[in-house]
C-alpha cells in the first residue's frame, strides 16, 4: 500500500519525470510559457522531506531533470509561524532542510522561496492520523468503506489492498471528502471497486482498507486534475484548470501534508 500511495502522489503531485514536454499544460490553444513547478509532500510523523523546484520545458524538448531543475532558489520553511528553517540545494532540483527533524500532527508549515525575482509561497497543515472505525466490504458495488472521525481543515480518502498472489492494490482514490468546519464529525469514505478477481468469498479475509488524511487543498486539486478519474498525465489531461495550492507568478505545484492510517480488514 505504501508503494501504491507513493506512485499516486508522485504521478499526480507536480513532477515532470516522464512526459511533461507539451504546451497542453496551458491548454491546446496556448503558446508555451515557462512555469516554476514546486513539489513538496510531507507525511505526518516522518522526516521533513526535500522540496523540489523545477521548470517546465518547451514543446519538443524531452524531459530531462538536468534541464528542468532549478539550482539557485533561495528557500526556507516556517514551522508553526515561528521557527525558520533554511532549505539547501542538493541535486536534481531538491532542497533539503538545514537539519533533519520530524513532522508532528497539527503543525503548520509555510514555504517561502525566490527564484530569479519570482516569489513563491505555499502553506499546509500536517494532518492527524485518521481515526477509523466500521470498515466493511460493500458486496453490491464491490468497494471497501470505513467511518472516519473528522478534524478541521482536513479531507479524507481511501485505497484498497488485497493480500493475495499476486498482490492487488488500488491505482487511485475514488473520491475525496469535503473538509469539515467542526471537529469529531463522523463521515464515510470509500475506495474504488475491486476487480472481479478479488470479489469471491475466498478473499473475504484478505481485503484491507487504508484511509488517508490530507490538507484540505488536496480536494480541489484532486477534482480539478482529471475530474476524479484515473491518473495518466494530470498536466495534459487537466490543462490549465488544475487547482494547485502554490502562490506566485507562473508558479504551479503542491506543497501539502498528509497522514496515512492503519490498514484495516474490511469484513
Amino acid at each position: 500500500m505504501k508503494n501504491s500511495l507513493k506512485n499516486i502522489l508522485l504521478t499526480t503531485l507536480v513532477i515532470f519525470l516522464t512526459a511533461c514536454e507539451s504546451e497542453e499544460i496551458l491548454g491546446p490553444e496556448a503558446t508555451y510559457e515557462e512555469y516554476t513547478v514546486v513539489q513538496g509532500v510531507i507525511e505526518t510523523g516522518k522526516y521533513f522531506p526535500a522540496v523540489r523546484f523545477t521548470k517546465t520545458l518547451p514543446l519538443g524538448v524531452a524531459y530531462d531533470i538536468e534541464k528542468a531543475e532549478l539550482k539557485n532558489v533561495t528557500a526556507y520553511v516556517v514551522k508553526n509561524g515561528v521557527q525558520v528553517i533554511p532549505l539547501l540545494y542538493t541535486s536534481e532540483g531538491l532542497y533539503k532542510p538545514l537539519y533533519e527533524f520530524y513532522t508532528q500532527e497539527g503543525e503548520t508549515y509555510e514555504l517561502y522561496a525566490e527564484s530569479e525575482g519570482k516569489y513563491i509561497y505555499g502553506k499546509t497543515i500536517i494532518p492527524f492520523e485518521p481515526e477509523v472505525s466500521d470498515a466493511y466490504y460493500h458486496g453490491g458495488d464491490y468497494y471497501l468503506a470505513a467511518s472516519v472521525k473528522t478534524k478541521t481543515d482536513e479531507v479524507y480518502c481511501a485505497l484498497w489492498t488485497v493480500y493475495a498472489n499476486p498482490l492487488g492494490e488500488a491505482e487511485d482514490f475514488y473520491s475525496v471528502s469535503a473538509s469539515s468546519s467542526l471537529p469529531n464529525n463522523t463521515i464515510s469514505v470509500r475506495t474504488t471497486s475491486i476487480p472481479d478477481t478479488y470479489r469471491t468469498p475466498a478473499y473475504s479475509e484478505s481485503r484491507f482498507i487504508q484511509v488517508f488524511a490530507f490538507d484540505k487543498s488536496f480536494r480541489d486539486y484532486f477534482y480539478s486534475r482529471n475530474s476524479g478519474g484515473n491518473i495518466n498525465d494530470p498536466f495534459i489531461q487537466g490543462g490549465g484548470k488544475i487547482q494547485w495550492n502554490m502562490q506566485g507568478d507562473k508558479v504551479i505545484g503542491m506543497f501539502i501534508g498528509y497522514a496515512a492510517g492503519e490498514k484495516i480488514r474490511a469484513d
